[in-house]
């Protein structure tokens, strides 16, 4: 029997821990040092070990993470979760206002405006005022149960306190990064030799979406909530009638709401206050791209409804992409594993979106000539979401007039051989290329191929460029040894390096191994393909031009670049090394099955501009995970994905009741089923 003494100390505890966890992660106004935190956490922490039966799942020591989960279990949301109509610009925004005027039939409308948080869209549930569950948006019916992670999020209140607790509340918002953590975060990664991520909002994702909550807990993850599904009352009487009243309920129960969010009386005030926004937005502490305005009175927003796919009372206002002028310095030459010479432009450092960029891509030599770029130009930069910096344009009155046009290399930048025309892109002919090995090997171990997930690409480059790593199977006969021979690899590091390729070793599949070598004109899909038809990796070269183009997905273009590769002698070299390696992935019917894809049987069509990537980009995608893509309309249509301006197939597809998701969407979508 529990000393109720005991019981006591340890609820106690909780209490304290949680309460300076809220002054210190949603105030930002703590009380306490940091020692005098740690003596209240390991006291408690204490307790729990030596008193198994006061253990509870919300308590605060939870938040460093438990043992990792099998795999993400789907949830099934309670009231879905729509996606946002967008507007461009403030005249799509008053466009809005007069429909949203004449659907209730009246002008004196409020809106609540707050910034659009760039992060990872989830719910979470709460029942008796307990944190329960937490789920991804998904595709907006059907999300990932990540529980397990949001526990670690320390701002995220794992009970609730207020005037008034809910018996039941599910809590939209975005699980999000600051910029300033983000900065440290990709220090730390940097320095480890792992992964460095593109922008906060994938980090905020890619934290969310890992099985071993340790992980969670290590990144410095914040949930933002925006708003609310269910939601039931013990007090009968009580209930919030407006978005404000919503908002400041949350509040008040202890969840961190985005900075800046106001009441706007009139449109015109939001109009005003998204000019004040896209002018600040460098200033504030997270990443946002523009405002979410919603019609305050939830009366009003129960009479406008929705549409298939988002709310009549709420628009998401987008900011334009981020642009600066900076000075072209030089050009720069990227070899990548195919060959092909990249140019990239090295600017004086300018800050854009938040970071400082000196460096962005110019694409190929057509897109030079085009632009008449030139070293001393003054140009403009662009970065818009997950985008790349990217040179624009010329501004001529600043053109110096000592500038002369780009000669583009017609040699490699590394080995020296003849660079060739190919199409847009200009190649190394040398298959040997010390540089086109090193891309080789970096994408090899890379999630498109063997995801050697402890196998930093720094590394790879490094460990390549001493002559340590010639081909990809030399990472077989690599000994810890070997690398802690270099002065910042220490004894942790090693081992996960090691530990990433002896399981890349072990679990394999031909498919990924064919998908990893890189090989021109081969994807995942062909790959597949070969891996359904092959026993092992040799067998493939073993086959004529003619015989492989008979297998589905494979034409003249693909059998002969697959023909020639298996022909070279450093193919052949490769072939032996894997085998003295004992590495030899099988294939053949028992490995894959394209039912087993994960958008097998599923049909998409897209309309309208994708913000990240061409249409044609985005439909290799769905085939690539075994679905497929249409350009006409019906009702066969599994999903109907909407982009900027998307045209009158929504119409028809609302009138035949298909599915019609934005951008997001699909991402997740796609996400979700890999």
């Amino acid at each position: 029997m529990i000393s109720p003494d005991i019981v006591e100390r340890s609820l106690y505890l909780r209490g304290q821990i949680e309460y300076h966890n809220h002054r210190y992660y949603v105030l930002d106004a703590p009380e306490i040092t940091d020692a005098e935190y740690d003596v209240l956490f390991r006291e408690l922490a204490a307790l729990e070990e030596a008193y198994p039966e006061i253990d509870d799942p919300n308590s605060p020591t939870k938040r460093v993470g438990g043992k990792p989960a099998e795999g993400f279990v789907p949830y099934e949301h309670a009231l879905r979760m729509y996606s946002l109509d967008n507007a461009m610009n403030l005249e799509d925004w008053f466009v809005f206002t007069d429909r949203v005027s004449k659907g209730i039939g009246r002008n004196d409308v409020e809106y609540w405006a707050d910034p659009k948080m760039d992060g990872l869209a989830l719910e979470v549930i709460y029942e008796k005022g307990r944190f329960v569950r937490a789920a991804t948006r998904g595709d907006g019916r059907i999300g990932e149960d990540v529980t397990h992670n949001m526990r670690t999020v320390m701002n995220l209140p794992l009970t609730l306190h207020g005037p008034v607790v809910p018996d039941l509340l599910e809590v939209r918002g975005e699980v999000v990064m600051s910029n300033a953590d983000f900065a440290s975060l990709n220090q730390r990664q940097a320095e480890d030799g792992d992964k460095v991520f593109a922008n906060p909002r994938n980090a905020a994702a890619g934290s969310i979406r890992q099985l071993d909550p340790k992980v969670a807990a290590s990144r410095p993850l914040r949930f933002m909530g925006y708003g609310i599904g269910q939601v039931e009352w013990a007090t009968p009487l009580f209930s919030w009638t407006t978005q404000n009243d919503i908002m400041n309920g949350l509040k008040e129960l202890g969840f961190a709401i985005p900075p800046e969010a106001r009441l706007c009386k009139t449109k015109q005030e939001v109009a005003e206050y998204f000019k004040e926004l896209m002018e600040g937005r460098s200033d504030l502490p997270f990443e946002i791209d523009g405002v979410v305005a919603k019609v305050n009175s939830l009366e009003m927003q129960r009479g406008l409804g929705f549409t298939s796919r988002a709310p009549r009372w709420a628009l998401a206002l987008k900011f334009p992409a981020h642009q600066v002028k900076t000075v072209l310095n030089s050009i720069r030459i990227q070899v990548g594993r195919t060959g092909v010479l990249t140019p990239v432009a090295e600017l004086e450092p300018v800050q854009l979106a938040g970071v400082v960029v000196s460096n962005a891509t110019l694409h190929n030599k057509g897109y030079i000539e085009e632009r008449d770029f030139r070293i001393g130009d003054t140009v403009l930069i662009q970065r818009a979401g997950d985008v790349i910096p990217q040179v624009l344009s010329v501004d001529m009155d600043k053109r110096p007039e000592s500038a002369s046009p780009y000669d583009f290399p017609s040699q490699c930048p590394v080995c020296h051989s003849e660079a060739r025309e190919d199409g847009e892109a200009v190649r190394c002919t040398n298959d040997t290329c010390p540089a086109k090995i090193v891309q080789r090997i970096i994408h090899f171990v890379s999630k498109a191929g063997l995801d050697m997930g402890g196998v930093g690409k720094k590394w790879v480059q490094r460990l390549a460029e001493d002559g340590v790593l010639v081909s990809p199977a030399d990472l077989f006969t690599l000994k810890k040894t070997d690398l802690l021979k270099y002065e910042r690899m220490g004894d942790k590091s090693a081992d996960k390096f090691i530990a990433a390729v002896t399981k890349a070793k072990k679990e394999a599949v031909l498919w990924r191994l064919i998908a990893g070598l890189g090989i021109r004109h081969v994807g995942e899909q062909t790959a597949r393909t070969l891996a359904t038809n092959f026993e092992n990796f040799e067998a493939i070269g073993k086959v004529t031009r003619e015989e492989l183009q008979e297998l589905e997905d494979v034409g003249p273009i693909v059998a002969e670049s697959l023909h020639d590769f298996f022909r070279l002698d450093e193919t052949k070299l490769l072939i032996e090394k894997f085998t003295e390696a004992e590495f030899c992935p099988t294939g053949g019917r028992s490995d894959f099955d394209e039912s087993d894809l994960p958008l097998a049987g599923k049909v998409f069509i897209f309309t309208g501009s994708l913000p990240d990537m061409t249409r044609s980009e985005a439909q290799v995608l769905v085939e690539e995970q075994g679905g497929s893509s249409v350009k006409s309309i019906s009702k066969n249509v599994d999903y109907v994905v909407a982009g900027e301006k998307a045209g009158s197939k929504i119409a028809k597809a609302e009138k035949l009741g298909l599915e019609i998701i934005d951008f997001e969407a699909f991402l997740e979508l796609i996400q979700r089923r890999t």
